[in-house]
């Protein structure tokens, strides 16, 4: 049977602006080498080579957008700003004539300024944090920025990121000001450390076997145990109470659902839907409540996923309830539990203290929620699983559908009475 739906994603880019490969030789003279984006065995490599990270100046003085926020960020003509090499090539020339250059290198190259936080006492002290993954890196990082506040009280913490994620850090204590990614160079020259990740998942062969947030406490010098290693979060009341609302329409109460995401934020992560109508008719049978989440963009596409299902009175759709991350977070927090592929709302689960079970394919789950007390998965069954393929492009065994085939092979039988059990504890 055709399912017909197609989802849309939107790969960390910068929106309305082409890439531009960037030359071997630009690629110097920014400040990098061919072993920047090299895999490598070990931190010690890692930390021999310089990470892929700019310092660029605009020639003239332009603005854009990211991921489809509605935050426009400016950037000034003569400025320097830090940005990561996939940013820059984006910006790298105007979208309406490709002819027209927007950036060029700062004479300044980021890894002659380039403080790196290791551990160092920070009484009186500023750390400037910032992470050019999604929602989950930046997961990652919190538990260390909760431990490092708590233990130095008296330093401030900086913390840059994409604007579409910004609704969520700016609610945690641990961090004292959040700051657009890219970000002026000022602000990096004025902190007295820096803590960047780039390269902990996607180019260090650590990542295969070690849990993520054990990579990332070691990469800052921490080494924190399992147990400190959770985030922690509290959903804002304002949402939460707005979340309540819509609960009341639907008749539905708290903790009477499960919060279900069908989509990661690349194809490579997304299993077909077949898998999920499957899945969410074998639990609606069971008389569970499902409510699927996403941005609004995807409330269309999520309307045409729930005409194939059996059960439609018992699941809803909340992507245009959800417009920023701060909404699908009250969602998450008054949930049974959370079902989701291999994306943010299992980790937005775990730091609210919700039962999670992920859905892994291209990485094993061992690898990110192996720390989480309330969490179970399953991994995809098929010769080349896992792959530990980082992209924002489907698998490259793919069909015309770009849904990866990894998934096909679980059994839903078999993790029906394991998310039973996870959710009734």
């Amino acid at each position: 049977m055709n399912f017909n739906v197609n989802f849309e994603w939107n790969p960390d880019t910068t929106t309305g602006l082409k890439f531009k490969e960037i030359s071997n030789t630009k690629k110097r003279n920014l400040g990098l080498s061919e072993e920047s984006k090299k895999m490598v065995n070990d931190f010690k490599e890692l930390k021999e080579n310089p990470p892929n990270i700019i310092i660029a100046t605009p020639i003239k003085t332009f603005k854009f957008m990211q991921n489809y926020s509605e935050h426009e960020q400016t950037m000034f003509k003569r400025g320097k700003y830090v940005m990561g090499l996939g940013v820059f090539q984006q910006l790298f020339c105007d979208v309406n004539n490709p002819k027209t250059k927007l950036l060029k290198p700062a004479s300044i190259k980021f890894k002659n300024v380039h403080r790196p936080y290791n551990g160092e006492n920070l009484d009186n002290k500023s750390l400037l944090v910032f992470r050019t993954g999604g929602i989950g890196d930046l997961l990652f990082i919190q538990p260390n920025l909760r431990y490092l506040k708590e233990k130095y009280p008296t330093c401030e913490i900086f913390f840059a990121c994409g604007p579409q994620y910004q609704s969520m850090v700016k609610n945690w204590d641990c961090v004292d000001e959040v700051l657009d990614l890219p970000f002026t160079f000022e602000r990096l020259r004025d902190a007295d450390y820096h803590s960047l990740f780039e390269g902990v998942i996607e180019r260090c062969k650590l990542a295969e076997s070690v849990n993520s947030y054990n990579l990332f406490t070691e990469w800052m010098g921490l080494n924190l145990p399992n147990e400190l290693l959770i985030p922690k979060q509290e959903a804002v009341e304002e949402k939460v109470d707005f979340c309540r609302q819509i609960l009341s329409q639907w008749n539905l109460k708290e903790k009477g659902f499960i919060v279900t995401q069908l989509r990661a934020s690349s194809p490579i992560r997304t299993p077909r839907p077949a898998f999920w109508i499957e899945l969410i008719n074998k639990l609606t049978d069971r008389g569970y409540k499902i409510l699927l989440t996403d941005s609004p963009r995807q409330a269309e596409h999520v309307d045409g996923f729930i005409k194939f299902l059996k059960n439609k009175e018992l699941v809803f759709n909340f992507c245009k309830h959800s417009p920023t991350l701060d909404y699908t977070i009250a969602l998450t927090s008054l949930a049974k539990g959370v079902i989701a592929t291999d994306s943010a709302l299992n980790h937005i689960a775990a730091s609210l203290d919700v039962p999670c079970y992920g859905i892994y394919g291209p990485f094993p789950g061992r690898i990110r929620l192996s720390t989480y007390p309330k969490a179970k998965w399953v991994d995809a069954v098929r010769d080349c699983a896992p792959c530990f393929i980082h992209s924002p492009l489907p698998c490259p065994k793919a069909g015309p559908d770009k849904f990866s085939p990894c998934y096909d092979n679980i059994n839903i039988d078999q993790i029906i009475p394991e998310i039973e059990e996870l959710f009734n504890d």
